[in-house]
């Protein structure tokens, strides 16, 4: 191989080294100091040093404008502490003030060297090459020797690719430095913005404030955020929007969620979109005029997801055709991020405060309920009675009731006892049994029969309620003096019969059907009589149809098994033994539907 062969492929070599080193840095400083080392010594010189520019450096010390952030084996005379030699400005430095130090090297009798008193060695000349990058000059390499002959072509050449190796890693450096300051302050922007979001409870002000705020973070001219409609899914609301000329909050404007609009395809892929220039899209039939006279040019949508669920989009428009940058992108999907998190927060406190709203409101509704029931149990001679409700939910449609009714020979108390089921539960079944209740008793005290007083009933319910629900009703009068009841069942569950000498059931039906389902219902009165020691147990399918674990009822069966093993003692027993076996038989099972017992016992002589 030719010797000039060899020292080309030798210089590639050192180059490529000098270039890993510049390149891998994570301290350029260090690195500068390593690359300049290497270099001297390939050039086979002695001393360097590397000037950066730095224009808000004031301090003439290494002269105006100027840093010193590399050197190797400089002279005593040029020792960092010595005044004369480093507080002032020298000729290389003036060259790339104005301009001149353009060429890829250049020779110069080094004024900083002349200037000095002591040991500089056989210093007297340096060769500078500029550190570029692009058409920027970023500050000056010197390599020093003792005359121009120490600077051989080849010498030169490597000074050269040197410089401009360390300008690309300098301005590589400059531009990762401006990068972690853009992400610290994306980072210090987006920490303020989360927190500023979570600290909002209320929906509305959150939500005025995430697009104000991303307007103002993004530099942009527009944003909206965009929920689906809670009246019809198929479309997207504005709920708050900032920078628009028109309101399209206050004007309830909406956009399909679909793939017709950007918005809704957005939330259908969960991958944000950049629209570049809309101007060049075709106006969508949907927007009427309102959208083109924003003058929108440029948009961007990002999805808001909570839970791997869209829940809305973000968009932000510009009225300049001004493309969305990467790092754009990126910054505004994040604050996407944090809104979703910050509104499924606002969602669950709102819901929650209306949970504990409506629990308060149920608790209030189940007092109310339950003094509509009776405070106490009759107190008649020769009668002994029980009563038990307990709601599935904390309001419910069962009912019971008694009363004194006019009684035509006024002999003895009549007494009148009522059980009806509303077929639903909670609130709605709640208000229907309060009407239901108050209609059945205002009918009943009035000189009627059973059946002539549901029949009533039925009339005023249909007149009265607006809605579909109906009720299942047993009505009874009891004579207290001699134990003979007229009943009529208006298609509730039979109450049964117990008679205490043959130990045997009864289960009093009666041709009847609901109330409230339509008018002129035919209901007919039926008659039996109570012997001492007779049980009366009226009930709701609360009881009979309880399920246990096997998903099997308790069933009337088991109730008449109850009833007949605690047939000897009193009405309180009775009703206290049904309950114990019902929650045997359910064990943990939840109960599906309202619980309630009435029980009349005529006592034996």
């Amino acid at each position: 191989m030719e010797p000039d062969q060899q020292a080309v492929i030798e210089d590639l070599e050192a180059l490529n080294e000098i270039a890993g080193t510049l390149n891998q840095a994570v301290d350029m400083h260090s690195a500068l100091e390593r690359a300049l080392a290497h270099l001297v010594k390939l050039m086979d010189l002695e001393t360097g040093w590397i000037f950066i520019q730095n224009e808000d450096d004031t301090d003439k010390w290494w002269g105006k404008g100027f840093t010193l952030v590399a050197r190797h084996n400089l002279p005593p005379a040029l020792a960092l502490d010595r005044e004369e030699a480093w507080r002032r400005s020298c000729d290389c430095q003036n060259l790339c003030r104005r301009g001149d130090l353009e060429k890829a090297y250049n020779e110069v009798k080094c004024s900083r060297l002349a200037a000095v008193q002591g040991d500089r060695g056989d210093l007297s000349v340096h060769a500078s090459a500029p550190l570029r990058a692009g058409d920027r000059t970023l500050g000056i390499l010197n390599v020093a020797a003792a005359s121009w002959d120490a600077f051989s072509p080849r010498a030169l050449a490597l000074l050269s690719n040197v410089g401009s190796q360390m300008g690309v890693a300098l301005e590589r450096a400059r531009l990762f430095d401006l990068l972690q300051e853009q992400r610290f302050h994306e980072q210090a922007s987006l920490l303020d913005f989360t927190n500023q979001l979570l600290s909002r409870l209320d929906l509305e002000e959150l939500i005025a404030y995430l697009v104000e705020e991303a307007r103002k973070l993004l530099e942009i001219d527009a944003c909206a955020l965009l929920l689906p409609d809670d009246d019809d899914p198929d479309f997207l609301r504005f709920a708050a929007a900032s920078g628009w000329f028109s309101d399209p909050v206050a004007a309830e404007r909406r956009v399909p969620a679909d793939d017709r609009t950007s918005s809704g395809r957005v939330m259908r892929t969960q991958e944000p979109i950049v629209l570049e220039d809309i101007s060049l899209r075709e106006t969508a039939p949907w927007m009427a005029d309102w959208l083109p006279a924003e003058q929108f040019k440029a948009a961007a949508i990002v999805p808001l997801i909570a839970d791997g669920r869209s829940i809305g989009s973000l968009v932000v428009d510009n009225r300049t055709p001004q493309p969305f940058q990467e790092d754009e992108m990126r910054f505004l999907q994040l604050m996407a991020n944090q809104a979703a998190i910050a509104l499924e927060k606002a969602r669950l406190h709102h819901e929650e405060i209306q949970r504990y709203r409506l629990e308060e409101e149920l608790a209030v509704g189940r007092q109310i309920q339950l003094s509509m029931l009776p405070p106490s149990l009759p107190n008649i001679h020769g009668w002994d009675f029980a009563a038990r409700y307990e709601a599935a939910r904390q309001v419910g449609g069962d009912f019971y009731d008694y009363f004194e009714v006019p009684d035509p020979s006024g002999d003895e108390p009549q007494l009148g006892l009522v059980m009806a089921d509303v077929a639903d539960k909670g609130v709605p079944a709640a208000l229907f049994m309060a009407l239901s209740r108050t209609t059945i008793r205002n009918v009943a005290i009035s000189d009627r029969t059973p059946a002539a007083a549901l029949r009533k009933a039925n009339e005023l319910i249909l007149n009265d309620s607006q809605t579909d629900l109906f009720l299942t009703a047993f009505y009874a009068t009891l004579d207290t003096g001699h134990g003979q009841v007229i009943y009529t069942n208006a298609g509730h569950n039979p109450p049964l019969w117990y008679a205490l000498e043959s130990g045997t059931f009864m289960e009093l039906t009666a041709d009847g059907i609901a109330l409230g389902v339509v008018p002129d219902i035919e209901l007919e009165n039926r008659s039996l009589e109570l012997a001492p020691g007779d049980l009366l147990i009226f009930y709701t399918d609360g009881v009979t149809e309880a399920m246990n674990s096997e998903m099997e009822e308790f069933g009337v069966a088991r109730l008449q098994e109850v009833i007949a093993a605690a047939a000897g003692q009193g009405a309180q027993a009775v009703s206290d033994q049904i309950v114990e076996a019902v929650i045997t038989f359910t064990e943990a099972m939840p109960k599906w539907d309202d619980f309630t017992l009435l029980i009349a016992r005529r006592e034996l002589a």
